[in-house]
């Protein structure tokens, strides 16, 4: 990959930062909220053994936990926390929800740390790689790079010049073609994944002659195993 990458070339300020992620409605979130009362940080993780942290793996080790204790954001971008009440959550990024939260918090907590992580951000990499299937980002922006790489990397069978993916938005579905034989890559659109696209990555000629070698082979033989059934019913026939 990146054949056309070279010592003397620089990339400097490409592909650009990150894009935020932005909180919206029915988004799942990981709000974690812990202060020095063990009391009060059981209100929000009821699972939660003594110390900061220690039912984290209880309460978020698989994904159906994820889904079941997690705080899902409402229809009207809030999300509903004991104690504190409901706060406004949709349309910030994770680190101004996570400021939002702290600046409610401390009207009725003494110094609570606040982390919020968003759980339902996942990309489903598929085709020529060592492991498809779907994979999750809990910081609010992944590449695709990295995304390739969460799936082990490509296979050898990978066609690297035309890597598709499908994104789909509210209205339509769109479909990008990226290059990773060159650093063009850097400056597609899609480099930074969003929630729910799918990377694609193709097989090459290679592999597609060789499935059809394969194909004709199957063919061949199967006419081949009729011809030879036709001609021994014939002579027992006759």
């Amino acid at each position: 990959m990146f054949a056309d990458m070279h010592d003397e070339k620089s990339l400097f300020e490409i592909p650009g930062d990150a894009p935020e992620y932005i909180i919206k409605p029915f988004d799942n979130l990981y709000l974690n909220v812990l202060t020095l009362d063990e009391e009060i940080n059981q209100l929000f993780n009821p699972t939660m053994g003594n110390g900061y942290g220690s039912g984290t793996q209880q309460l978020f080790g698989d994904r159906a936990s994820q889904y079941i204790n997690g705080y899902m954001v409402a229809e009207d971008g809030t999300v509903n926390l004991p104690v504190i009440g409901k706060v406004k959550v949709a349309g910030l990024n994770l680190s101004e929800a996570q400021a939002q939260v702290r600046e409610q918090a401390e009207v009725y907590l003494k110094d609570p740390n606040i982390k919020v992580k968003v759980l339902n951000f996942k990309v489903n990499v598929t085709g020529e790689v060592k492991s498809p299937g779907l994979y999750y980002n809990y910081e609010g922006s992944l590449n695709i790079i990295d995304a390739i790489s969460m799936a082990n990397g490509i296979t050898e069978f990978a066609d690297i010049k035309n890597v598709l993916v499908i994104r789909h938005n509210e209205n339509e579905t769109k479909t990008y073609s990226i290059n990773f034989s060159d650093k063009s890559v850097y400056y597609s659109d899609v480099f930074y994944l969003q929630p729910n696209d799918i990377v694609y990555i193709q097989p090459n000629r290679f592999k597609r002659t060789r499935e059809n070698t394969n194909i004709y082979s199957l063919i061949l033989s199967t006419i081949s195993t009729l011809l030879v059934a036709g001609t021994v019913i014939n002579n027992n026939f006759f």
